[in-house]
C-alpha cells in the first residue's frame, strides 16, 4: 500500500540519491543488489564531486543587498530629514536651519554619552555599529607596549603618548615608523601642547578646589574672568617652542620618510615657525624624498587622475576641491568637464567631501552651468531630479531657469515654475515677480496658456495685496500693474483688467505704450469698441501722447455708432490738452 502511494517521480529521486551515495562510498550497487550481486570498482565510472567552499557572509550583507535595490527618490527630501511635511525644508535657508538643528541634537546626545558613559554600559546591538556606541575615552591597555602607545595617540592624550614613547625608547623597544609618524601628527597638530580633553580634565580639580575655598562667591562671577582669559589664550593659540617634543622625537628617529617631513612642516607653519618650516622644506628636498603633489594645471588633467578613484579627506581644505573645480567649470563654460567632475564626485565615497552647505553650493553652480549651456529638455530633467532633493534652488537659480526657458521658447512651463517658487517661499521676491510677469506678458500665446498665465498673475496680485504684522507689503510698480492688466485682458477677464488699469491713477504711475497697445489689441480682437474708447479716455486723463494715436486707430478700425463717435470726439487727446495749456500761458 505504501508503494502505491509513492509516485514514480519519488522513486526516481530515491534511486538517484542511492547512486550518489554509492559513488561517495567508492562502490556502486546496481538494481541487482537485492540478489547479492555486486560489480567491481573498475567497471564503474568514477565521478568526481567538488564541494563548494563555505561562504562567510558579512553581518551587513542582507542590509547591503536590500540597499542596492533602492534608488534615490527625486521627489523626496534629503534622507537626513524625517518623512514629515512640517519638518521638510522648502528652501536653502530652511535646509540649513533644519540640518544644523539636527546636528546640534546629535552633538548634545554625544556630549551626554561621553560625559556620563557609566549610564550606557548595558547597550547591546547586533551588529555592533561602533560609531553609534559610547566612545571610550579612557585608556584600556596597561603596560608599556606599542599597542598602548597607539591607543594613547588615538585618544589624543599628548603627555601620556610622549611619556610612553620615551619609555619604549629607553627600554630598547623599536617603535615602527608608522606609529612614530602618528605621534608626530598628534604633537604637530596641538603644537606640543595639551589637547582639549586634557585641559578639561585638569580644569575640573582646580574648579572643584576653588569651589571649596570660596563657597560664598557666585559661580557665574568666578567663572566669567576665567572664561575670558581662556578665550584670549585660544585666540592667540600655542606657539612653536624651541626644541619641543616634536623636534626631539624627529631628531632621534632612526628612519624618516616624506610623511615625517611634511608633518613637521605643517606643524611649524600652523604654529608660526615659518623660518623653521622653510628650513625643514629645504632638508626635505636635500633628502630627495618624493612628495605627493596635486596637479595644479588645467582642471581636465586633474580629473584624468581622480575621476575613477575614491578618496578619503586628509585635510580640511580637501572638502573645497569639488566646489572649486565646479566653479572653474563655470568660468570655463565647459559642460562636458562639469559632467566628468560630477561623475567623479559620485564615485565611491567622494560625495562625503560635501557637507550640507557645500552640497547646496556645488549643485547650485552645476545647475547654473546647465541653464547656460545645455538644451532645455536636459535642464528640466536635471531640475526635476535635483530640486528639493539634492539641492534647494536660490532665487538666482530660478532666474537662470526662467532665462533658459525664454531662450528655448518654452514659456508654457512658467506656471509649473511659479508653483515651485511658491513652495520654496520666493513668491515675495520682487526680482522674480518682475521677470515672471515680463516673460508672460511679452507676446500673445494660445488661449490655454493665457488662462494659465492669468492664474499666475492673479496669484502675484494677491501677493501684492497681502499685509500683516510680520510681512512688509510689496510696492506696486508701473511694470507690474501693466503686465497683470495685460495678462487679464488677453485671458478675457476684462473687469479684472480694468481694475488694474485704474490702479495707475491710484499709485500715480503711467502705463507704457506696450501696455496701452496690447490692451487696445485685446479690445480689437474681441470687437469691443466701448473698451477701446474707455482706454482712450484713460490715456487722455493721464495726459499721455499715445491717446491721440489710440483715438485715431479707434476711429479707423472700429465700426462706431453715432453715440460712440460723439463720445470719442469729445475726448481731448493728450497732445491737444498740451497745446491748449500752452496757448493759455501765452
Amino acid at each position: 500500500m505504501a508503494a502505491r502511494r509513492v509516485g514514480g517521480g519519488s522513486w526516481q529521486r530515491v534511486l538517484s540519491l542511492s547512486r550518489r551515495c554509492c559513488v561517495l562510498g567508492g562502490r556502486c550497487s546496481s538494481s541487482s543488489t537485492a540478489l547479492g550481486k555486486t560489480t567491481d570498482n573498475a567497471e564503474v565510472a568514477q565521478e568526481e564531486i567538488v564541494l563548494p567552499r563555505r561562504k562567510t557572509w558579512d553581518k551587513l550583507a542582507v542590509l547591503q543587498t536590500l540597499a542596492s535595490t533602492v534608488k534615490r527618490d527625486p521627489t523626496a527630501a534629503h534622507y537626513m530629514f524625517p518623512d514629515d511635511p512640517y519638518l521638510m525644508p522648502k528652501n536653502a535657508a530652511n535646509f540649513r536651519l533644519f540640518a544644523l538643528s539636527k546636528e546640534s541634537g546629535k552633538n548634545a546626545a554625544k556630549f551626554i554619552i561621553q560625559q556620563f558613559p557609566q549610564y550606557f554600559d548595558k547597550i547591546s546591538v547586533e551588529p555592533d555599529v561602533t560609531c553609534f556606541m559610547p566612545e571610550i575615552l579612557t585608556p584600556q591597555i596597561e603596560g608599556v607596549s606599542e599597542e598602548a602607545l597607539k591607543e594613547r595617540i588615538r585618544l589624543r592624550r599628548v603627555k601620556e603618548s610622549v611619556d610612553l614613547f620615551d619609555q619604549l625608547v629607553q627600554a630598547g623597544t623599536p617603535v615602527p615608523l608608522e606609529t612614530t609618524n602618528s605621534l608626530l601628527d598628534l604633537l604637530c597638530f596641538y603644537g606640543d601642547g595639551e589637547s582639549t580633553q586634557e585641559k578639561e580634565e585638569e580644569a575640573k580639580p582646580e574648579e572643584a578646589k576653588e569651589d571649596l575655598e570660596e563657597p560664598g562667591v557666585n559661580a557665574s562671577e568666578k567663572k566669567a574672568p576665567k572664561r575670558q582669559f581662556r578665550r584670549g589664550f585660544q585666540s592667540s593659540g600655542p606657539r612653536w617652542r624651541e626644541n619641543n617634543n616634536a623636534e626631539r622625537i624627529f631628531k632621534v628617529m632612526p628612519e624618516r620618510n616624506a610623511h615625517s617631513y611634511c608633518t613637521m612642516i605643517r606643524g611649524m607653519v600652523k604654529h608660526g615657525a615659518f623660518v623653521k618650516a622653510y628650513d625643514m622644506y629645504i632638508d626635505l628636498l636635500n633628502e630627495r624624498h618624493k612628495v605627493e603633489l596635486h596637479p595644479s594645471g588645467i582642471i581636465s588633467e586633474v580629473l584624468d587622475d581622480v575621476e575613477n578613484r575614491s578618496f578619503t579627506p586628509q585635510d580640511p581644505d580637501d572638502a573645497n576641491f569639488f566646489n572649486t573645480a565646479m566653479q572653474a567649470c563655470c568660468d570655463l563654460k565647459d559642460i562636458s568637464l562639469a559632467y566628468r567632475l560630477n561623475k567623479a564626485m559620485e564615485k565611491g565615497d567622494n560625495w562625503k567631501f560635501l557637507n550640507m552647505e557645500r552640497l547646496n553650493i556645488y549643485w547650485s553652480k552645476f545647475f547654473s552651468l546647465l541653464c547656460m549651456m545645455e538644451q532645455i529638455d536636459v535642464v528640466l530633467k536635471w531640475y526635476k531630479e535635483m530640486s528639493c532633493s539634492l539641492f534647494y534652488p536660490n532665487p538666482k537659480n530660478i532666474l537662470e531657469l526662467l532665462q533658459a526657458l525664454d531662450a528655448a521658447n518654452h514659456l508654457e512651463r512658467i506656471p509649473s515654475v511659479w508653483e515651485d517658487i511658491k513652495q520654496m517661499g520666493f513668491h515675495r521676491r520682487p526680482e522674480l515677480l518682475e521677470e515672471l510677469l515680463s516673460l508672460m506678458s511679452r507676446e500673445q500665446h494660445p488661449d490655454e496658456i493665457q488662462q494659465a498665465f492669468a492664474k499666475c498673475a492673479e496669484d502675484i496680485k494677491a501677493v501684492h495685496e497681502q499685509s500683516g504684522r510680520e510681512q512688509v507689503q510689496l510696492q506696486w510698480t508701473s511694470s507690474t500693474v501693466g503686465c497683470i492688466a495685460l495678462l487679464f485682458a488677453r485671458a478675457g477677464r476684462t473687469q479684472d483688467a480694468w481694475n488694474m488699469m485704474e490702479r495707475f491713477q491710484q499709485i500715480n504711475r503711467i502705463p507704457t505704450d506696450q501696455v496701452l497697445d496690447g490692451f487696445w489689441n485685446c479690445a480689437k480682437q474681441t470687437n469691443c469698441p466701448d473698451e477701446a474708447i474707455k482706454l482712450v479716455k484713460l490715456a487722455a486723463s493721464l495726459g499721455l501722447p499715445a491717446s491721440h494715436r489710440l483715438k485715431s486707430r479707434t476711429e479707423e478700425e472700429f465700426e462706431l455708432s453715432e453715440k460712440q463717435k460723439k463720445t470719442l470726439e469729445s475726448i481731448q487727446s493728450g497732445s491737444d490738452s498740451d497745446s491748449d495749456s500752452d496757448s493759455d500761458r501765452e
